[in-house]
């Protein structure tokens, strides 16, 4: 199905496929990735390292995202040990991408997971993000912590995979050509 729209400078697309070949250019075309990823860290550079900032101003819809997710997060955990030992006899690591202020780590992930590795290309929100989850800051039991904060775009390919290998679940959003990336280096979890 296709739809068309416009995007935020207003310019007509037939389809996604179009408004993703203007953005990002055609398959190979790496300058033209690394000027869109360049342009959305820039943004978020000169967001406020706060809940309603990394909401986009909409700090509101907090409590409901991370209730839906823990649903979400809840059956995809049923489901994995269903057959196996359960997941409290497991060391369980999460990667956080994307991870902003740790808001999600913080008030989701760390109750599932024993470790939470961050990524996250904008150092005023990982900076935010140590303080937020340092121990004396947070209730969580001593077992489950956030251990890596990495200063680095998700896009970056060997952090990726290296980061990857250690992980159960990984939070994130990606254009769809790194989540490929992203989840062929997740195949262990399979």
């Amino acid at each position: 199905m296709e739809k068309s729209g416009l995007d935020s400078d207003g310019r007509q697309f037939k389809n996604a496929e179009e408004m993703w070949r203007e953005e990002i250019g055609e398959e190979g075309d790496l300058q033209k990735k690394n000027e869109w990823y360049q342009k959305a860290v820039g943004y978020w550079q000169n967001v406020e390292a706060s809940v309603d900032g990394v909401l986009g101003g909409y700090g509101c819809v907090n409590e409901t995202d991370i209730k839906t997710s823990e649903a979400f997060l809840k059956n995809i955990l049923s489901e994995r040990f269903a057959s196996s030992n359960s997941a409290s006899n497991r060391h369980l690591v999460a990667l956080d991408c994307g991870s902003g202020i740790g808001r999600v780590t913080k008030n989701l992930l760390l109750r599932y997971f024993n470790e939470v590795d961050l990524v996250e290309p904008v150092s005023h929100f990982l900076e935010v993000a140590q303080t937020n989850l340092n121990p004396e800051h947070i209730a969580v039991s001593d077992d489950h912590k956030a251990a890596n904060f990495y200063c680095i775009p998700l896009q970056v390919t060997h952090l990726q995979c290296t980061v990857a290998q250690k992980s159960k679940c990984s939070h994130t959003h990606l254009h769809h050509e790194q989540m490929i990336h992203v989840l062929l280096c997740f195949q262990h979890l399979v």
